[in-house]
């Protein structure tokens, strides 16, 4: 197990956290391609959450909904702390995003404004 993490994730998430969504999509995007072991569904539900955000900014709701499901599906098998990535906090973040973005849905509304939730590391992390 490696001490540092990626540096690539760390801009990820620094990325999502400025709400730089594509962004962090792309950046995480790179190591995605690379990870072939137990990791890689762990890049590809932070990339499917940061793009239901980009796609909440843009007014599609629906998009936001499969993204987000898909995302927190992926991530639902990691420990609550992975690759110093505290995903507990991150993933409740993200569900209660997703009930109101249903309701909204539901409802035919607009695009609610949303309290993002922080992709945040862990203090046990070196690098973080």
């Amino acid at each position: 197990m490696k001490d540092q993490l990626d540096p690539r994730l760390l801009k990820g998430i620094e990325e999502f956290n400025q709400g730089l969504f594509f962004e962090c999509h792309e950046t995480l995007e790179e190591i995605w391609l690379e990870e072939h072991g137990k990791d890689r569904e762990f890049y590809q539900g932070i990339i499917q959450i940061a793009a239901g955000y980009f796609k909440w900014e843009q007014g599609v709701l629906i998009g936001a909904i499969k993204l987000w499901r898909a995302g927190l599906g992926k991530l639902s098998v990691y420990p609550p702390i992975h690759l110093g990535v505290n995903l507990g906090s991150f993933i409740q973040g993200v569900k209660d995003n997703l009930n109101e973005i249903e309701v909204a849905y539901q409802k035919k509304g607009d695009s609610p404004a949303l309290r993002v939730p922080v992709l945040a590391c862990s203090a046990r992390k070196r690098g973080c």
